[in-house]
């Protein structure tokens, strides 16, 4: 596709109205949203060490992007095998108990919620073109909004050539997707084994110490790193170490608050675990 700029002259001129700053979307997390806004068609890169609660408050953000912008969301999670294991904790963040407390409303409110907002795949030969395949079959059929790949270790990889050449390649599929299909894509990826500090601890790790090399970084739009430094605390501190364009945010680090009984989160100076559903329901 060649475009010369005269084909894109309202939406330059638009640019001086914050056209595009507008595709920046609220994670429903206050202090979040001062250096990350979420936006269709571009590719985030999140990473931590085993453990630390990345795909726990990955679910939480994606709890309130369904609630506040409609969003339709695509796992490929086989970690979180059986589905119904995932299901259970998407559905404890949305009642705001555990699961062992739901009464039969529970079940059938959260059954609604999930059928509305939520799919799962898991091909048997999960290589990076069949989960595309798949997603674009799902966006046309259904719709939707964010593709989530988690772990990247989980999809099935064959390449002859250089380790760095082939993730560049299967990194520019997935961005060439997001742009096509204009969802957001989030993929998760393990860093690298990291060496401990000289008091014991280990280091924040950043988006060059995830595994087989820089190209995470260099195509990221969106670069997240989730780090727990004391794992007898339910703390987690999120960093926003890359972002693409300076309307979807700026760097620097969050902390959130984590309750294990139902799995939600919610920023230090917040009062309750709350969702947007539960705001909007004390008005």
């Amino acid at each position: 596709m060649i475009i010369k700029p005269s084909d894109r002259y309202t939406q330059f001129k638009n640019l001086r109205n914050g056209g595009l700053s507008k595709k920046g979307l609220s994670t429903g997390f206050i202090d979040l949203d001062e250096h990350i806004k979420l936006a269709k068609g571009y590719m985030a890169i999140i990473s931590g060490y085993p453990g630390c609660g990345k795909s726990e408050c990955l679910d939480a953000i994606l709890v309130n992007m369904t609630l506040l912008h409609d969003w339709k969301i695509l796992y490929y999670s086989p970690e979180n095998h059986p589905v119904e294991q995932h299901m259970s904790k998407i559905a404890e963040k949305f009642t705001g108990k555990h699961i062992t407390d739901f009464q039969q409303s529970d079940f059938d409110d959260s059954m609604e919620y999930l059928n509305k907002y939520f799919t799962w795949m898991y091909p048997e030969n999960p290589k990076p073109e069949t989960l595309l395949n798949l997603a674009t079959e799902q966006a046309e059929s259904d719709g939707l909004d964010c593709l989530v790949i988690d772990p990247w270790n989980a999809v099935s990889h064959s390449h002859a050539g250089m380790l760095h050449e082939y993730l560049s390649e299967a990194l520019s599929k997935i961005v060439r997707f997001t742009r096509d299909k204009n969802v957001l894509t989030a993929i998760v990826a393990h860093p690298t084994k990291p060496l401990r500090d000289k008091d014991g601890g280990f280091p924040v790790p950043d988006l060059y110490s995830i595994s087989d090399g820089a190209m995470w970084r260099n195509k990221a739009d969106y670069g997240i790193i989730f780090h727990r430094p004391d794992m007898s605390k339910n703390e987690i501190q999120m960093y926003v170490q890359k972002i693409k364009q300076k309307w979807m945010g700026k760097l620097g680090m969050v902390k959130l608050d984590y309750n294990w009984r139902n799995g939600r989160f919610k920023c230090k100076d917040d009062k309750d675990f709350l969702i947007p559903l539960d705001v909007e329901s004390a008005f």
